[in-house]
């Protein structure tokens, strides 16, 4: 996936964020997000706010023998600034290959910064996602 313009502020935000991601470009991706963005990451865990949560779900879900790609199925935009994803979250658990579905709602500012991300998925029972992932 290309970081190609689509010119809705809230898609191009998906597509960059996917395509950092699965880069492994940290810094490239810290760059998508507001200074004060909210991760309700899942909706359920108390909601992780700034600077400071973006870095967290970056680092936590790069840890020593784990990593996730993200490929969007479809984005729906809404409105002028928000758009819900289908997302398939692929990991590689030390060695398992697993698969995490969600529905997952962005919004964006009007400098097409990242304000606000909710992630709505079912905790998975065949593997254990980083306590940063999982409901209080």
């Amino acid at each position: 996936m290309s970081e190609r313009r689509s010119g809705h502020p809230a898609v191009d935000a998906v597509v960059a964020h996917a395509t950092r991601w699965n880069a492994m470009d940290r810094s490239a991706w810290l760059e998508l997000f507001a200074d004060d963005v909210t991760f309700e990451d899942p909706v359920g865990k108390t909601p992780k706010v700034g600077r400071a949560a973006a870095e967290g779900s970056w680092d936590n879900s790069f840890t020593p023998g784990r990593r996730w790609t993200l490929h969007p199925q479809r984005i729906i935009p809404g409105g002028t600034h928000e758009a819900a994803v289908e997302m398939l979250n692929k990991g590689d658990l030390h060695g398992e290959q697993v698969e995490l579905r969600g529905i997952e709602i962005y919004r964006v500012d009007d400098t097409g910064h990242i304000v606000s991300v909710r992630a709505f998925f079912e905790q998975p029972t065949d593997f254990e996602l980083n306590p940063f992932f999982v409901p209080d």
